[in-house]
């Protein structure tokens, strides 16, 4: 697809972003191996009982909060975060414009933003910058969250002439949860003090209590354990221990209290997980009514497509829904075959809608001196490149234009 064609379904299509944690980088870290750890520890400890299992749990966890969840406490350090923020903000600044533009009656300026990221950096890239996001809480003092307060169109009046037009709103439907999500009463409440029970309970056991997920080399280089080294490790730890100082009480209160956090764990029994709870069932079903749509786009960006729920489900649309485009950036050309087997496709699917486009792809389809210099620079298809090419979109697109 060439940067031409995305200008027509930015026009005239219903707009849906799927951002998975390709996009959060390089602030925080993707998942890594980290699913597959849990995933297969899971079988493990259904089978076994021993201590190894419970530290190695308590230690992937661990490794999860310290990478993902724990960066979110202090937003404003480091070129990383600087990045990545401003990453966030050009992308909401662009389809604020974007959506702007859209002399479409028919269409409503709503933008969809599905993620199965659970950090705040949306949030925080949204903060003071005059655009309506909508988180789904709904409340001043104690908010609470609601799918119904999704989908909702917000006009704004002129002060002086009584002028009314709809403003463009981004919903922002977290799929997998958020750490700022606290379960009271059997409602989703907005929780400021996310991180403070797990780091007490961090404190309390010591930092040598976990394993270290990574080997670090003679060169400073860190390589990820495999699943034998790390029961291995749990192993040496726990017989390290005297009968007194071993005690599984700690691991169980860390577990518990990181448990305590409104997300679905990188594990392959998200599926079962998502179902049982409502809140999550609710999104996914969002989800799918946002692909059913006549004449929709969904754009990829970060996302792998390893959750497989939610690629039977995108694959699913796609077979069903003919109108529907999925656009996938995959960051380097390498990731081509392993999203078409992550989707279920060989080559393509039912109704061709389902378009992978590679860093190579994107400069081949845009060879045209119009677009060739969109495109020329581009190495690798990450949130900072794909904003590229949108921006130039953005300026080519006029206010005027019908």
């Amino acid at each position: 697809m060439n940067i031409k064609e995305l200008t027509y379904y930015i026009q005239s299509a219903n707009i849906n972003f799927l951002i998975g944690s390709g996009a959060s980088r390089p602030y925080l870290a993707t998942l890594g191996s980290i699913e597959k750890l849990l995933t297969r520890l899971n079988d493990d400890m259904h089978s076994h009982h021993e201590a190894k299992y419970k530290i190695a749990e308590a230690s992937i966890y661990k490794a999860f909060y310290d990478s993902v969840i724990a960066p979110n406490r202090f937003f404003g350090y480091g070129s990383d975060y600087r990045e990545t923020k401003s990453n966030y903000q050009n992308y909401l600044i662009i389809w604020n414009n974007l959506l702007n533009k859209r002399h479409s009656r028919i269409l409503n300026k709503q933008l969809n933003i599905f993620t199965t990221n659970i950090d705040l950096m949306i949030e925080d890239a949204a903060n003071r910058m005059g655009i309506e996001l909508n988180d789904g809480f709904r409340g001043s003092i104690n908010p609470v969250y609601d799918e119904a307060n999704f989908m909702k169109s917000i006009m704004q009046t002129s002060i002086h002439f009584q002028h009314t037009s709809e403003i463009p709103v981004f919903n922002l439907l977290k799929i997998h949860g958020s750490i700022n999500w606290k379960e009271q009463e059997n409602r989703i409440v907005h929780e400021c003090f996310w991180n403070y029970s797990v780091d007490e309970e961090i404190k309390k056991m010591g930092d040598d209590r976990f394993i270290n997920l990574f080997n670090i080399g003679s060169d400073g280089r860190k390589t990820e354990k495999t699943y034998e080294q790390i029961i291995e490790e749990a192993e040496k730890l726990e017989s390290s221990y005297d009968n007194s100082e071993y005690d599984a009480s700690e691991y169980n209160a860390f577990i518990t209290t990181y448990k305590k956090f409104i997300i679905i764990n990188p594990t392959k029994r998200k599926f079962a997980e998502t179902v049982l709870d409502y809140h999550f069932y609710e999104l996914m079903r969002l989800y799918s009514n946002a692909l059913e749509k006549e004449n929709s786009v969904l754009f990829v960006v970060g996302f792998s497509f390893a959750d497989e729920h939610i690629a039977t489900l995108t694959r699913r649309s796609a077979e069903n829904n003919p109108t529907l485009k999925v656009i996938i950036f995959a960051y380097c050309d390498e990731e081509e075959e392993s999203f078409k087997k992550n989707i279920g496709i060989d080559s393509t699917c039912v109704n061709n809608n389902i378009l992978i486009i590679t860093p190579t792809k994107i400069k081949e389809l845009n060879v045209d001196e119009e677009y060739k210099n969109a495109v020329s620079d581009i190495e690798h298809l990450d949130m900072n490149a794909v904003n590229k090419i949108f921006e130039y979109i953005n300026k080519t697109i006029h206010a005027s234009y019908e």
